[in-house]
């Protein structure tokens, strides 16, 4: 299969609002979820003292499975927790996995692909929030406000020449199991120009979709590679308020609440610098959409930076007793913040 003119090894750098299989809310609650022998459980804990413990329902029930690429968020404003991992029943088959965990019970389980031969995997999730306001209908002095929160789940799926990056938005504001309130759809992987690449690649470096680090907002970014044209594509996803319905007669109608709705397109396409398409090169996307890609080297990092005239000529950083590599990637990363 041609893939990609990309590093043959290429991996996403974790960026600061990754989602992890940890975190801390504003109320000094520490989740965390863990992979068991029986299946994914979610663990709260507060000043050492463990509040919740619970095993998601559905557990591993087959000798072999186990479940991996664990993922957490937690939202303040629906007070939900949003799970996401990928179970595995054996090395060809797996099954991408979402949760939601509300006062003390699970609201939602759900597969979302149900068909493990597509062997999803490498799940990313993050979360997503927007507030809008608009006159009220029946007083126009007055505004009304909608917050709303939403949980983005991406992953890759699919073999061979048949493969793709898929997206689910779970609204959180919603009730369990609203109509509407989970949408699954497709991340085109296709910008619709360029050439095949002849240089066959790993398959890690097309099958790691990543959200750049920006913080919960109505705008949130995703990464992907082409498997088949030297690009990277990022993807936005926005969040806008939905115009009133309309019934029959053209009469505009109010509902109890207008809803947030999300808004698809490719923001940038980038194609991918020769210069750095060998192994061990790292990508990282931070919240100006303009990516560094570099490698760590011997005695150093070498590195490209994107911009809105293209990718930068190849520089180096040079590591040594003034300078560790820890804090040389720290540097480059931040570059693309």
């Amino acid at each position: 299969m041609k893939r990609a003119l990309f590093a043959a090894s290429l991996t996403v750098a974790v960026a600061a609002f990754a989602a992890e299989p940890y975190t801390l809310d504003r109320n000094g609650v520490f989740w965390r979820v863990e992979a068991t022998p029986s299946g994914t459980a979610l663990v709260a804990t507060k000043e050492g003292v463990e509040l919740t413990r619970s095993l998601v329902p559905f557990a591993l029930g087959i000798a072999g499975q186990h479940d991996s690429n664990l993922q957490l968020v937690a939202d303040e404003l629906s007070g939900k927790v949003v799970l996401a991992w990928q179970r595995n029943f054996s090395e060809a088959y797996s099954e991408i996995m979402l949760a939601s965990w509300r006062d003390g019970s699970w609201e939602r389980v759900e597969y979302l692909v149900g068909a493990p031969a597509l062997r999803p995997r490498n799940p990313v999730l993050r979360l997503a929030q927007a507030q809008s306001s608009y006159p009220d209908p029946e007083d126009p002095e007055h505004q009304l406000t909608v917050k709303e929160s939403f949980a983005l789940l991406a992953w890759w799926e699919g073999d061979s020449r048949d493969q793709r990056a898929r997206l689910a938005v779970l609204r959180l504001t919603a009730e369990a199991h609203e109509e509407g309130g989970l949408e699954l759809r497709e991340v085109p992987t296709s910008p619709g120009i360029g050439f095949n690449c002849p240089q066959p690649l790993a398959e890690d470096t097309v099958e790691r979709p990543t959200f750049a680090s920006q913080p919960p907002g109505p705008i949130s970014h995703l990464l992907v590679a082409s498997p088949n044209t030297c690009f990277l594509l990022v993807h936005e996803i926005r969040f806008a308020l939905a115009p009133p319905q309309e019934q029959e007669g053209g009469i505009s109608v109010e509902g109890t609440r207008r809803r947030h709705t999300p808004i698809f397109g490719v923001r940038r396409i980038l194609p991918v610098t020769r210069e750095l398409a060998t192994e061990g090169t790292k990508v990282v996307l931070g919240a100006h959409l303009e990516p560094v890609l570099y490698q760590v080297l011997p005695d150093g990092l070498r590195y490209v930076v994107a911009s809105e005239r293209g990718w930068s000529e190849p520089r180096k950083l040079a590591i040594g007793p003034e300078l560790s590599l820890d804090k040389a990637i720290a540097l480059v990363e931040n570059l693309a913040r």
